[in-house]
């Protein structure tokens, strides 16, 4: 029987009973998936309105009452999403960053249900980065973490994970989020300086945050080190530092350009097939994190040219065009492809 005509029959029970509380049951269909309690058991899934959803908890107002679950036991939730954020997502997967922004904008300000708005808002923040609208991704982004210190959606913040050229409004924000008290917003104005004139007081913040209480502040902040030591960085360095993104502190998106800069190290140490691999998992498993994506692909091509697959290289190298090709590295890929190109007429 399908979900109306259960909920119908449900609601005439409700009148001809007086338990009122099955309504609730009707109209409570958002899901939360909880992890396992040991690798042989499977999900629990609990069902419920969710309340709010922050770093801290997951607040599910069920027919007996509220109850909150520690956000760390929380693998996965299902609500209802409006029309504007899905087209929203698919704009945002399709590259089409601009009309994204507008679309997901639209869809937070229509979004009466806090956690979703932040939700929404971390989105916008992706496709704002993507199209290089820095200084608007990252004050969209401390608006959600005014509203929830211990964001759930850190796999958004728009840190810088290699070079681009200087840019005054950016690198004026960049100074300015420096000397904010947020966690966040001193992690945001270290990264995008780390590579600018004032790189000696980015170390120096950086050093501050890897210390901090929240351990995915601190191994990003270890993260945007690495790019200062990639030269001098050991195999045993870099081996630790993949012991660290796989502990599990940094989930989904937020895993993309610390595996950049890992890919990037195994290459300068020549070993171009683990960069390549490497490399590779930023595009595969993160596209929407398109700057990281593409350059990801471009380290990816030099690698595997490099050990002599020039034909993996040219594929390689040709997806950043076809797919990426609003992005920095673009120009990089197609100086790949013409030297690929001419290496292989003589």
């Amino acid at each position: 029987m399908h979900r109306p005509a259960i909920c119908w029959l449900l609601w005439l029970a409700c009148l001809a009973t007086g338990w009122g509380w099955w309504l609730g049951s009707c109209a409570a269909d958002d899901v939360v998936t909880l992890y396992p309690r040991s690798p042989d058991d499977t999900p629990t899934q609990v069902y419920g309105t969710i309340v709010d959803y922050t770093g801290q908890s997951l607040v599910l107002q069920k027919p007996t009452g509220q109850s909150s679950i520690p956000t760390a036991k929380v693998q996965a939730v299902r609500t209802d999403y409006g029309p504007s954020y899905l087209e929203g997502l698919k704009l945002l997967a399709a590259s089409r960053s601009n009309e994204a922004v507008r679309t997901l904008e639209a869809a937070a300000a229509a979004e009466s249900r806090p956690w979703v708005r932040r939700e929404i808002m971390a989105q916008a923040v992706i496709a704002l980065q993507n199209s290089g609208r820095i200084v608007e991704a990252g004050n969209t982004f401390l608006k959600i973490v005014e509203d929830d210190p211990q964001t759930i959606h850190l796999d958004a913040l728009p840190l810088a994970w290699f070079v681009l050229p200087p840019d005054f409004e950016r690198d004026r924000a960049a100074r300015t989020w420096l000397e904010m008290p947020s966690p966040y917003a001193q992690l945001l104005g270290a990264s995008w300086l780390l590579g600018t004139s004032d790189r000696s007081k980015a170390i120096e913040v950086l050093g501050t945050l890897r210390r901090n209480k929240l351990p995915a502040i601190a191994l990003l902040a270890e993260a945007q080190l690495w790019q200062t030591k990639i030269v001098t960085a050991t195999p045993d360095d870099v081996a630790q530092w993949e012991r660290q993104l796989a502990a599990g502190i940094l989930r989904e998106g937020a895993l993309a350009g610390p595996t950049l800069v890992v890919g990037k190290a195994w290459r300068q140490l020549d070993n171009n097939i683990q960069a390549a691999l490497t490399l590779m998992r930023p595009p595969i498993l993160y596209p929407t994190h398109q700057a990281v994506a593409a350059e990801s692909l471009v380290q990816a091509a030099r690698a595997l040219e490099r050990s002599g697959k020039v034909e993996d290289a040219r594929r390689v190298a040709g997806e950043v065009l076809q797919k990426y090709g609003d992005q920095p590295a673009r120009q990089e890929a197609a100086q790949t492809l013409k030297r690929l190109a001419n290496s292989g007429s003589n």
